[in-house]
C-alpha cells in the first residue's frame, strides 16, 4: 500500500460509520446528474480470461485492515443470475456487475470485501472489443439516469427505497464518471459512492457503501489504486 492511500484508508472506519434512522423524505435528494461522460478512443485488445481480470482488481493486501473478502466473487463462469424486480423495472441493473449489465464482455470478474460497522468495497471489471467499449460506457450512464428514483423489496419482502444521483470525483484512467446511492429499508440508509472508470478496453466500477455516510476521498483513493493495478503499475 502506498503511504497516500494508507493515509485515506486508514480512518475508513471512521469515516465511513454512522447509523441513520431517518426516512428517505428526510434526506435531501442526491445532486442531478451531469452530462453522459464520454469514452476515450480504445485501441487495445481486451482480456479475455476472467482469471487474468481478477488478477488485476486489488486484492486484501491493497486494502487497510479489517476488510476481508465477503465470498462474493462471481464471474461470467459464475454469474449473479436475475436480479429482483424493481419498479421502474431496469433499474435492477443498477449496481449489478458491468459484465452483466453489458454481455458483450469479452471476459469480467467481481470481488467484494466487508469491512467493520457494515462497511463494504466492491469492485468489479469488464473488458470490451474496442467497437463496443463506447457504447457500453454510455449505455450503463443512461440507465443509471433513467433510476434516479426506484424501488425493490428483499427476499422478505422488506420494502426497499433507492435514490440516485451524482457525485464529483478526480478525473481518473481514460475517462469516468460517479455517481452515489442512498439504499433505505426499515428506517435505516446506506450510502454508496462509485466510480465508473475507462482503463484501455476495459471498465471497472468501485463502490464504497457504509451505514449513513462515505468520506468521497475514500472512493478517490481506491479507484485511483484500481486505475494503477490495470494498467500495470506495481502496487496499489
Amino acid at each position: 500500500m502506498t503511504r497516500g492511500l494508507g493515509l485515506v484508508l486508514a480512518g475508513m472506519g471512521a469515516a465511513l460509520t454512522a447509523c441513520s434512522s431517518d426516512s428517505p423524505d428526510d434526506k435531501p435528494a442526491p445532486p442531478a446528474f451531469g452530462p453522459v461522460a464520454t469514452a476515450a478512443p480504445a485501441g487495445g485488445a481486451p482480456i479475455t480470461d476472467s482469471d487474468v481480470l481478477l488478477a488485476r482488481l486489488l486484492d486484501p493486501a491493497d486494502l487497510p485492515s479489517g476488510f476481508t473478502p465477503s465470498g462474493a466473487s462471481r464471474s461470467a463462469d459464475f454469474p449473479l443470475g436475475d436480479p429482483p424486480p424493481t419498479k421502474p423495472a431496469g433499474c435492477e441493473k443498477v449496481m449489478t456487475p458491468i459484465g452483466e449489465q453489458r454481455p458483450e464482455a469479452r471476459a469480467w470478474n467481481f470481488i467484494g470485501y466487508s469491512g467493520p460497522n457494515f462497511s463494504s468495497i466492491d469492485i468489479d471489471a469488464a473488458t470490451y472489443p474496442s467497437d463496443q467499449l463506447a457504447p457500453a460506457f454510455t449505455a450503463i450512464q443512461q440507465t443509471l439516469r433513467g433510476c434516479t428514483t426506484y424501488s425493490g423489496a428483499d427476499a422478505d419482502e422488506t420494502a426497499i427505497d433507492f435514490r440516485l444521483g451524482g457525485l464529483e470525483q478526480p478525473p481518473a484512467g481514460d475517462a469516468a464518471t460517479a455517481f452515489q446511492l442512498r439504499t433505505t429499508s426499515d428506517g435505516i440508509t446506506l450510502v454508496t459512492l462509485v466510480s465508473l472508470v475507462q482503463v484501455g478496453n476495459t471498465l471497472t466500477q468501485v463502490a464504497v457503501t457504509a451505514p449513513d455516510a462515505v468520506d468521497p476521498g475514500v472512493l478517490t483513493a481506491v479507484t485511483a489504486a484500481q486505475v494503477r493495478r490495470l494498467q500495470g503499475v506495481a502496487g496499489p
